[in-house]
């Protein structure tokens, strides 16, 4: 029985709820809890509509077959008529959320007051040092550097996603080497934007977004596009097929919000367009490292290959 705001959620114990409520009105806090929640829980996550769930819970004592107990949902855009039914569901744990629910709304109330329930609201939040040293993590880091770190980020978590993925890439940070992650990381915005029109095969695109990166982010960007596209190697099987991709197997996990971007990118590359692909991203960091890549012959190459239905 409780409400906390945000930045309480990381000293908070768990253990004693199975029912986690989520609102306010911004998305990418609303994204920082539900990963916290499924890291703490380390289960995967399955993703349900509220009519799904209803119409599950209707029809069946559980929402699972196998060990309910052990399952993690999220339940996204919840309305009031969810509240009469919540108590079929006790086994397992659950994520609901709703952007349009307020502090005085019936869902808070609700979950506020009931047991085994925790509310949470997700307005606009600064890092916190205790958000900040869960997403370090096992990162060994000296002090002085993750002073420096939360000082620049702590209003920009992507930023700080950006800058930890580039120090696991990288391993060891010398002293000496401190300012290149604390660099302004307004190029690596492009990231997302450069890998969706990849993904997607769009030249035109991709000629705009790659205008946002430095010769500094290539190998960063080429890696973890390796890492996408492997992911999109191992969903190929599912590629017009009847049966559901079953998200909560994929490895490495794919959040939720990707999985209308990955089907999409199904239906355009072909398992050996892939597999050609990830051998040249693999090509193009080694010439950028041995034999001086530009970021324009960067660019070419990949667009060459992009535009290709044919696998070179």
């Amino acid at each position: 029985m409780a409400k906390i705001n945000f930045p309480s959620l990381f000293q908070t114990p768990l253990n004693k709820f199975n029912h986690f409520f989520i609102f306010g009105n911004d998305a990418a806090v609303f994204e920082r809890a539900i990963s916290f929640l499924q890291k703490q829980f380390s289960l995967p996550l399955h993703i349900k509509g509220e009519t799904e769930l209803l119409n599950s819970s209707s029809s069946q004592l559980s929402l699972f077959k196998e060990d309910p107990a052990l399952s993690l949902t999220l339940v996204p855009h919840i309305t009031d008529k969810i509240i009469h039914h919540l108590d079929q569901f006790r086994e397992g744990v659950f994520i609901f959320t709703s952007e349009k629910a307020r502090a005085t709304s019936k869902l808070v109330t609700h979950f506020t007051s009931a047991s085994q329930s925790l509310a949470i609201a997700a307005y606009a939040s600064p890092l916190t040092t205790s958000e900040f040293e869960f997403m370090v993590g096992e990162i060994n880091l000296p002090e002085s550097f993750k002073r420096f770190l939360l000082k620049t980020y702590q209003d920009d978590y992507m930023g700080l996603l950006s800058s930890l993925q580039k120090i696991k890439l990288f391993g060891e940070v010398p002293e000496a080497h401190y300012g290149s992650f604390l660099e302004d990381q307004s190029s690596l915005e492009g990231f997302t934007p450069l890998r969706e029109a990849i993904f997607l095969r769009e030249p035109k695109k991709i000629t705009e977004f790659f205008s946002l990166l430095t010769s500094a982010d290539l190998i960063i960007f080429l890696r973890g596009l390796s890492r996408s596209f492997l992911t999109l190697f191992e969903l190929i099987p599912y590629k017009n097929a009847q049966q559901k991709i079953p998200w909560q197997q994929v490895t490495p996990p794919v959040f939720f919000k990707d999985y209308p971007l990955f089907e999409s990118a199904l239906l355009r590359w072909k398992g050996e367009e892939i597999q050609s692909f990830l051998e040249t991203l693999l090509v193009l960091e080694h010439k950028i490292k041995y034999a001086s890549l530009t970021l324009p012959q960067v660019s070419q190459s990949l667009l060459t290959k992009i535009v290709s239905r044919e696998t070179i």
